[in-house]
């Protein structure tokens, strides 16, 4: 099973090794910890709400030609977004290497984002969401 790390500061997960410094918040290495736990399995009690719905166009619609859309979306049930219990952020990652993090706020925005990759890049995007009751959670698709 692959190793995750979690950053005290900030939330961010690393995969496989803790690196020098945090891509979020650039915290120090030993800010990292060894955390089998830190995404919950995907076929755990409320997945409806909490696992991260991926669907990839190959044709992006706002740059066409030269990106490929991944449009994310927290849940095939819609997520809450209330001061009480919202998804505050969603990292992306493509080979396991983070590329990008949305913070959400809950009283103007759902649960979903789009990222527009460009299009040479290939590999298995994955996307973990962090719910501020129920922590995070993963899913992964096919660029």
């Amino acid at each position: 099973m692959e190793k995750t790390f979690v950053c005290s500061v900030c939330g961010h997960i690393e995969f496989g090794a803790a690196p020098q410094a945090c891509p979020v918040c650039f915290a120090a290495q030993d800010k990292f910890a060894d955390t089998p736990d830190a995404i919950k399995p995907s076929e755990k009690e409320g997945k409806e709400k909490h696992v991260p719905v991926l669907v990839v166009a190959k044709q992006c619609g706002l740059i066409p030609g030269v990106c490929q859309d991944v449009h994310i979306k927290v849940g095939s049930v819609p997520h809450p977004m209330t001061v009480e219990h919202s998804i505050q952020w969603i990292d992306v990652y493509l080979n396991r290497v983070f590329v990008a993090r949305y913070h959400l706020t809950p009283a103007s925005l759902q649960a979903a984002v789009g990222v527009h990759f460009k299009d040479d890049q290939k590999g298995k995007v994955a996307v973990v969401e962090h719910c501020n009751l129920h922590g995070n959670w993963m899913a992964e698709s096919a660029l």
